[in-house]
């Protein structure tokens, strides 16, 4: 009769545990019972080119009607020197052969960082983009970075020599020119740099027009 009275107590016992779990939900992790992780919060959104902040965004010229075209660009101050690539630097020079007009062509993009603004990519090297790595315009690929898109994105401008060409700011370097510098008898360096004179003005306007 124990025996019996100790399996009716421990059935009985057994019925009203699982009574009184019905229904509950077991949670595990989170840190304790009916805690849910908040999600993460939203990444920043890009405010655009340091170049473009505040009144920075008035007289850039947006170049609509290149975008996706072909282009050169001719010194303001050198007539018939173009700015082209050459083995991995910008430099201007006179143009004499196919490889080098290839050298001197560039897709007008919007700008990688700032649709606002463009960028040159290589006609012959897709992918590859002018940029500015400190003060040197070189040629390199893009590496997917928000760093290298600001590098290599420039602000079309009235030119600084005369507005009806065109001197490109740096968008990560604002009042910081593209322009030409260092002429060694044959080509001159490419170069970003913010000066305040008259040379330096010639040195940075450009002229856009159809590749050859």
């Amino acid at each position: 009769m124990a025996r019996m009275a100790s399996k009716r107590f421990t059935f009985f016992l057994a019925m009203a545990v699982t009574m009184t779990l019905s229904g509950c939900v077991v949670e595990s992790g989170g840190g304790g019972h009916g805690h849910v992780d908040p999600p993460p919060p939203p990444a920043p959104s890009y405010p655009g080119c340091p170049a473009l902040l505040g009144s920075g965004s008035s007289g850039v010229i947006s170049l609509n009607d290149w975008r996706g075209d072909y282009a050169s660009l001719e010194s303001y101050i050198a007539p018939d020197f173009f700015i082209r690539h050459y083995n991995g630097s910008g430099e201007a020079s006179r143009i004499y052969s196919d490889q080098d007009m290839d050298d001197a062509t560039f897709r007008i993009v919007p700008g990688l960082a700032d649709d606002r603004c463009i960028s040159f990519e290589a006609s012959n090297y897709r992918g590859y983009y002018l940029r500015h790595l400190g003060s040197d315009i070189v040629l390199d690929p893009d590496n997917n970075t928000l760093g290298f898109s600001e590098d290599a994105t420039f602000c079309p401008r009235p030119g600084l020599a005369d507005p009806h060409e065109l001197s490109f700011e740096s968008c990560n370097a604002p009042d910081s020119y593209i322009n030409i510098d260092d002429y060694d008898g044959h080509t001159y360096g490419l170069y970003l740099d913010a000066e305040y004179s008259t040379a330096f003005e010639e040195d940075a306007t450009f002229l856009l027009m159809p590749p050859w």
